[in-house]
C-alpha cells in the first residue's frame, strides 16, 4: 500500500528509554503568556453590543511549558504519574525532549485488549 503524506504509520514512542505500542499521539501546543482578555459580557448587552473584556487577573504558571503530549497505548503497564525522562517520537512528527508524567490510566474492557493513556508535560 503506498504511503500518504498525512500516514502516520511506523510513529515510534518511547519515554525514559521504554517503547509502547502507540496506537494514537496528540501533542498540542499552546501559548501560556497570560496576555490576552477574559470575556465579561453579561445577559444584559443588546444585539449589535461590543464584547466588554478585562484584562486577566492572574498571571500564567511559571512552570507549565504550554507543550503536552497524549497517547494511548496497548499494554497493562501504568506509567507512574510524576516519572520524567526522555520522550522521544519518531516517524510522523519528531520530538525528542524532556518530559513528567502527569496523569496515566489503564483500561480493562470485555472482548477489547487492554489499553493504557498517559499525558506527558513536555520540556520547551
Amino acid at each position: 500500500m503506498a504511503s500518504t503524506p498525512h500516514d502516520s504509520t511506523g510513529t515510534t514512542f518511547t519515554f525514559a528509554g521504554t517503547g509502547y505500542t502507540v496506537t494514537s499521539i496528540t501533542y498540542s501546543l499552546s501559548d501560556v503568556t497570560g496576555g490576552d482578555t477574559i470575556d465579561v459580557s453579561h445577559l444584559g448587552l443588546t444585539a449589535g453590543a461590543s464584547v466588554l473584556t478585562q484584562a486577566r487577573p492572574l498571571a500564567g504558571s511559571a512552570t507549565d511549558t504550554g507543550r503536552e503530549v497524549s497517547i494511548e497505548y496497548i499494554g497493562s503497564s501504568v506509567i507512574t504519574d510524576g516519572a520524567t525522562g526522555t520522550l522521544a517520537i519518531a516517524g510522523g512528527i519528531s520530538l525528542s525532549k524532556a518530559a513528567t508524567v502527569s496523569s496515566s490510566s489503564v483500561t480493562l474492557a470485555v472482548n477489547d485488549v487492554i489499553k493504557g493513556s498517559a499525558t506527558f508535560k513536555v520540556a520547551r
